[in-house]
């Protein structure tokens, strides 16, 4: 028999019911019963449109809690395999522990109360720049003073994971990765409503499945979109959130026949996406920020042109074309929307 604060709760629905109802008198406006109901069952892509409903910033941070555990949970144990009481523990120990004070946008202002913004500030102009190695030397070393500071977290996440995509030796390559998405991973446990750390995670998620196996990349593909649609939720102008939710559209839609049966084998309702919503997502980043990354008008072209559409494929792929080169990435994507064949 669990208990909190003198108080016996004998199921996993009364701890639910105490934590929730010690978030409800702190006056906290949201749509509870339809927001809870999937948060439960594990279906966090229909909680999001909830999420989204909740008003105030504070609500915001204790659902962000909420889901940051989740997540945790569905990358630690396969979908169907926990049971809905576990569940119930973990996701109401969330909520509990935010009512109890640990607010994660704490970290983020104690840091640029005590003058990391500065760092902050320096490691984007070195990103801008892409001096990756700087970038990581600077981060590091303020991580040592530090350490759970998840600005810094993400930070380091994205420079160790620009440090892999230029390392040539499998095994260093895929060290860089696992280390930056353990980096991503605390920044969301210290701060679940850091919009750019679930960003990051996700990539680097993505990036470390794709070591393991067609198997791996389809079994994380779930927790991958969710940290995309946090980020997005969170972060609702960053254009670059948007953009990788496409991108993971993009990807489920292009799935071979042999792909897709390997995932219904392996889950009763596999991933699912179209070259529509793939789309939907890239014209919304681009709305956003027009031409802010090369590769948005690329896999723009390539939607249009797998939706058959060729002629709307050429205009996206000449933007493409026409794009400033400013980093190592945009290179490559130009050279690829150079060679794709309309």
């Amino acid at each position: 028999m669990k208990t909190l604060f003198g108080r016996s709760l004998h199921t996993s629905g009364d701890y639910v019911a105490h934590c929730f109802n010690s978030i409800r008198r702190c006056r906290v406006e949201a749509p509870w019963p339809k927001l809870l109901c999937h948060i439960y069952t594990q279906d966090t892509r229909c909680a999001l449109p909830y999420f989204a409903q909740i008003q105030s910033a504070w609500a915001c941070a204790v659902w962000s809690q909420i889901m940051a555990r989740h997540l945790t949970l569905r990358s630690t144990f396969p979908p169907g395999t926990v049971s809905s009481g576990n569940a119930a523990r973990l996701l109401a120990g969330a909520a509990l522990s935010f009512v109890a004070g640990t607010a994660g946008c704490a970290n983020c202002a104690a840091g640029l109360a005590s003058g990391y913004a500065r760092i902050y500030s320096k490691a984007d102009a070195l990103f801008d720049e892409n001096r990756y190695v700087e970038l990581e030397s600077l981060v590091s070393a303020a991580l040592s003073e530090r350490s759970d500071d998840p600005q810094l977290l993400w930070r380091q996440a994205r420079a160790l994971h620009k440090l892999s995509e230029a390392e040539a030796e499998p095994r260093a390559k895929e060290r860089l990765v696992r280390h930056g998405l353990a980096h991503a991973r605390r920044a969301v446990l210290v701060q679940p409503d850091c919009g750019p750390a679930h960003k990051w995670c996700g990539i680097l998620l993505s990036a470390a499945s794709a070591f393991e196996g067609t198997r791996a990349q389809i079994e994380s593909s779930f927790a991958v979109a969710e940290h995309f649609e946090l980020a997005v939720a969170l972060t609702p102008a960053d254009a670059t959130s948007r953009h990788l939710l496409g991108v993971w559209c993009f990807e489920v839609a292009k799935l071979s026949w042999s792909e897709r049966h390997l995932a219904a084998a392996f889950f009763a309702t596999p991933p699912q996406a179209t070259y529509e919503q793939a789309k939907g997502h890239f014209l919304a980043a681009e709305e956003m920020e027009p031409g802010f990354y090369p590769k948005n008008l690329l896999m723009l072209a390539r939607c249009c042109d797998c939706m058959g559409d060729k002629e709307e494929a050429r205009v996206w792929r000449q933007k493409c074309l026409a794009s400033q080169i400013k980093t190592p990435e945009d290179k490559i994507t130009i050279a690829e929307a150079a060679a794709l064949k309309i």
